[in-house]
């Protein structure tokens, strides 16, 4: 019964070994080939041990079973066990004999299963049901404890998106050196490529860590772009995945309490060299002008000054959220929403950048064209330490389904 497959190994070597197959348990069973129920005169005396029993192995076998140590042609039990018995009988037995040596698997079962030979029926071992019972390679995200995973994920994804370098690093898909596995913990393990980690961890071994392997791998999946839902398999059909779709698993987890990071806030360079930008009272007004009153902003600073963002948090409930995403759609309606700061290459000539800065028609003074959208998972990374430790990652559609 058993399926031959392969795994990725941590040097990058892929091996073979053998696994129960996913429906087993729908076999039409065969008696096994060649043994059927044997009286004891069929052999003329009592039938014979079978190797490797201590009575077989006794001193005396040899004289005790002479036509199992020196089978002559016409031997019995040849015609007991061998090519005649099967004349002119269609058992199955050639035809699984012919896919094995195709296939490397008869898809039935074989002479690895378990069978009593006294009654020609198959007899199913506990050690095997054991084995597969712990296979993790069997448990998907679908069969594991689903508030557990999602927390797990949340946490996982978190991980993974707020390292600048690690993050790279696995967009790299290797090229910038092994990709390490996260849920490992302390005997976190490196691979060559990011495929081989997804291989690791969807079909992770140890029934202590299976959870945050499979959530480990939902989150390295929605950094690649790769569709999580589709199993690996040793196949890299799960990373054709559309753009739209990766997009938008992206942005449907957000920072939490919710957030707007509003960019292109730098004045210019003070006395000391450091950068300028617009003060949080500034940013309070400018807003309030705009009609939004509840959000708290907070420019971002780093060694070099400004970094010309500001952050507007929101409340950590459904009208925080409503609010947030309301500000994010007046920057879109606008064209200066993520995709439109993406498409802005800030430079040395900025100030002769209309969509960087533009002129006041009332008064004529240059102001800053602004550009926001909500905070994702994807801008961990831009943010000061100080509030990727304050803020977790929320789901917007199960969020707003739970309500």
């Amino acid at each position: 019964m058993l399926d031959r497959r392969s795994i990725v190994l941590a040097d990058g070597s892929v091996r073979s070994y053998f696994a129960l197959p996913p429906d087993y348990e729908n076999f039409t069973y065969m008696p096994r080939p060649g043994f059927r129920h044997v009286g004891p005169h069929d052999f003329g005396f009592e039938r014979p041990p079978f190797p490797m029993s201590p009575e077989f192995l006794r001193p005396d076998a040899r004289t005790r079973n002479p036509e199992y140590w020196n089978p002559g042609r016409d031997s019995s039990l040849k015609r007991k066990f061998g090519e005649d018995e099967r004349e002119g009988r269609d058992d199955g037995f050639e035809r699984q004999r012919q896919q094995l040596l195709q296939y490397g698997n008869a898809n039935g079962p074989g002479t690895s299963a378990g069978y009593n030979f006294s009654r020609g029926e198959e007899m199913r071992a506990t050690k095997n049901m054991r084995i597969l019972e712990g296979n993790a390679s069997k448990l998907k995200h679908s069969e594991v404890d689903q508030n557990a995973l999602k927390k797990a994920f949340l946490h996982f994804v978190k991980l993974v998106f707020e390292t600048t370098n690690q993050k790279k690093n696995y967009l790299a898909n290797g090229k910038q050196g092994p990709v390490p596995c996260l849920a490992c913990n302390r005997s976190s393990k490196d691979f060559p490529d990011t495929h081989s980690l997804i291989m690791h961890a969807y079909n992770a071994d140890s029934a202590n860590s299976i959870v945050d392997h499979l959530a480990f791998h939902k989150a390295l999946c929605i950094l690649m772009g790769w569709n999580y839902l589709m199993p690996p398999d040793n196949s890299k059909a799960y990373q054709n995945f559309s753009a739209d779709d990766a997009e938008a698993n992206q942005d449907d987890l957000i920072m939490w309490p919710p957030s707007v990071l509003i960019h292109n806030t730098i004045t210019g360079k003070g006395r000391d060299g450091r950068m300028e930008g617009i003060g949080n009272r500034a940013m309070d007004s400018i807003l309030r002008d705009l009609g939004f009153t509840s959000g708290k902003s907070m420019s971002l600073y780093s060694r070099e000054g400004h970094l010309g963002i500001h952050t507007v948090k929101f409340s950590g409930d459904e009208l925080g959220l409503k609010e947030a995403l309301r500000l994010a759609d007046y920057f879109e309606r606008e064209k200066r929403g993520r995709k439109g700061w993406a498409r802005v290459q800030p430079g040395k000539d900025d100030e002769n950048n209309p969509n960087i800065v533009k002129l006041d028609p009332k008064t004529g003074e240059k102001k800053r064209v602004f550009y926001g959208h909500l905070a994702t998972v994807a801008d961990l990374d831009k943010v000061t330490f100080e509030i990727k430790k304050k803020v977790s990652i929320v789901s917007t559609r199960e969020f707003k389904q739970s309500k």
